[in-house]
């Protein structure tokens, strides 16, 4: 077997276990008390291989020299200023571990990485969940599959629908179903039904324009029932229950209430807004070389889970500016087809809603290979769907 056969076989192996390396964290925070994670290690090791396969390439390495120089002074920075070494170097690769790894999916070929490749390691997903779930799965681990099963929903659904396999519809209606009631989280019960809404509407639209009144009138029932029912649905979740502890608790008595500040805040964005508010001071306040580099995970403390501003506050104006730069760059270059590109807005938003979209590792591979599955993918799926 040439090396080059390895290689596939070994970035294959990475991405199916995935889910594993999950729920390996997930027993290590739960049972074993270890400062460094086995996951961490594993995808450092994976993400090693990948600079020195990106850098024995010609073209476009000026992008990885930018970040190795942002890289060898930003820790040369907590160095200095004395914060834990360890702790900044897994954040700096944490963040910066989703362009690196557009910029390989985006000219790595491997055409088993496609759409039916996609549904098992999301079927993975949900069995590692249901593990999770079973051993009392903490907030952290459920936003995080949340983020994973709403984001890749796109694809997954429309493999689904063109799947002649009826059985394997129902099974996965029925599971997802569960999946959304045993989660119950904002995200995962608004955002499905957002993702689910659009993908019917865009697989039906050319019937609901073109065709004659009556046909549209079926296409348009179709959707009015899928609607009715969702919502029936959601009365019967904690999620339910949840929203309306959160209406009492903000003491939500009028639509003019729902406009507060601390409103919006709670429910929208989690809390986010005040987090960055109270990061804020310290960022400002404590010199130039903490707005260029940062200040560093170990003295920002918990995430404020916008990514965006936790990437300009842990990495600072320099760090933050290299990840714009190697982000904008590569998806610019690589045009991705509209169900993909779907998927790719669907992390993006949540990720400023949710956090802990792109710079959580196991979110950001999976965010990455879209751009493999998508050049992978049969042309008619660009031209029939969205």
């Amino acid at each position: 077997m040439d090396k080059r056969k390895i290689f596939d076989k070994c970035v294959l192996l990475f991405l199916m276990f995935s889910p594993i390396l999950d729920l390996i964290s997930y027993f290590q925070d739960k049972y074993i008390n270890i400062p460094i994670y086995i996951s961490y290690i594993i995808r450092g090791l994976f993400l090693f291989v990948i600079l020195i396969y990106l850098l024995r390439k010609r073209d476009d390495r000026k992008l990885l020299f930018i970040f190795l120089i942002y890289f060898i002074l930003a820790l040369s920075s907590y160095f200095m200023r004395k914060l834990n070494i360890y702790t900044e170097l897994v954040n700096v690769l944490k963040i910066f571990y989703l362009p690196i790894l557009m910029f390989f999916f985006s000219k790595y070929k491997n055409e088993k990485i496609n759409d039916k490749f996609i549904l098992k390691i999301y079927a993975l997903y949900i069995i590692t969940f249901i593990v999770m779930y079973i051993f009392k799965i903490d907030r952290f681990y459920l936003n995080t599959i949340g983020v994973i099963l709403v984001g890749l929903l796109p694809i997954v659904l429309n493999y689904i629908m063109e799947s002649k396999n009826y059985i394997l519809k129902i099974s996965f209606a029925l599971v997802y179903l569960l999946c959304i009631y045993l989660i119950s989280t904002k995200l995962i019960v608004i955002g499905s039904f957002i993702v689910i809404l659009i993908s019917i509407v865009s697989k039906y639209k050319y019937e609901i324009i073109y065709n004659d009144f009556k046909d549209k009138l079926k296409y348009l029932a179709l959707i009015f029932v899928f609607v009715c029912l969702y919502v029936l649905f959601i009365r019967f979740t904690p999620f339910y229950s949840n929203i309306k502890a959160d209406i009492i608790a903000l003491n939500i008595h009028s639509f003019r209430d729902v406009y507060r500040f601390k409103t919006i805040d709670n429910i929208i964005f989690s809390g986010g807004i005040t987090r960055i508010d109270a990061a804020m001071g310290p960022l400002l306040k404590n010199g130039y070389e903490t707005i260029m580099y940062g200040l560093g995970k170990s003295a920002l403390g918990e995430y404020t889970r916008i990514d965006i501003f936790d990437i300009f506050a842990t990495t600072g104006l320099f760090g933050g500016i290299v990840f714009i730069i190697m982000f904008s760059f590569i998806h610019r270059k690589t045009e991705l087809k509209k169900v993909y590109y779907f998927s790719y807005l669907v992390f993006v938003i949540v990720s400023i809603f949710a956090g802990s979209v792109l710079i959580y590792p196991s979110i950001s591979l999976l965010l990455s290979t879209l751009y493999i599955i998508s050049s992978n993918a049969k042309e008619d799926v660009k031209k029939k769907y969205y």
